[in-house]
């Protein structure tokens, strides 16, 4: 990981504790706050990405796959501005999907890792911790306290995560 994607890391972590504190101080005008700021980072995170695939990816092996993922974002991005009306529905969905995805490329990365001889066991519970947050989501998406709580316990565990691989070194290896 270099220095400008450690910052980064840094940098979400610590908005995603901010929008924790103010779901749980102002719930009601938080969840829209949020929200806005979700949908506004997806579009802005699809754009970034088509336009690297324009300057760069495009001549690379795999790099459809950073279009697809560019389209899917902005796609995304603007349906979360379409339904701003609805705050919970967008959140919702962008924690249902997010860590369900988030899961299974965790554990998936945990396999192959433990299939490699190295460490695998704390990216398996980050996996499950990962489908558990999106099960209770799923399970409590009906009041809109319980809602808020299990989002903001989601967005706390997700950025502690973050703060913790920027704060982690990074292991050279050398090949002599």
């Amino acid at each position: 990981m270099t220095n400008l994607q450690r910052i980064a890391n840094l940098i979400l972590g610590l908005l995603m504790i901010v929008c924790g504190v103010i779901l749980l101080l102002e719930p009601k005008g938080g969840l829209l706050v949020v929200a806005s700021v979700l949908s506004i980072a997806l579009s802005l995170y699809g754009v970034r990405k088509l336009v690297y695939y324009i300057r760069t990816a495009r001549f690379m092996v795999g790099g459809l796959s950073v279009l697809f993922i560019a389209i899917i974002a902005i796609d995304i991005g603007i349906f979360a501005v379409a339904v701003i009306d609805d705050p919970k529905l967008i959140i919702a969905l962008y924690l249902i999907c997010y860590n369900v995805l988030a899961g299974v490329l965790s554990i998936a990365r945990g396999i192959e890792s433990k299939l490699f001889g190295s460490p695998w066991i704390m990216k398996i519970v980050l996996g499950l911790a990962n489908l558990a947050l999106a099960g209770l989501c799923t399970a409590f998406a009906s009041s809109e306290e319980t809602f808020i709580w299990v989002f903001c316990i989601g967005l706390f565990y997700n950025a502690g995560v973050r703060i913790v691989s920027a704060l982690k070194p990074t292991e050279i290896i050398y090949i002599q």
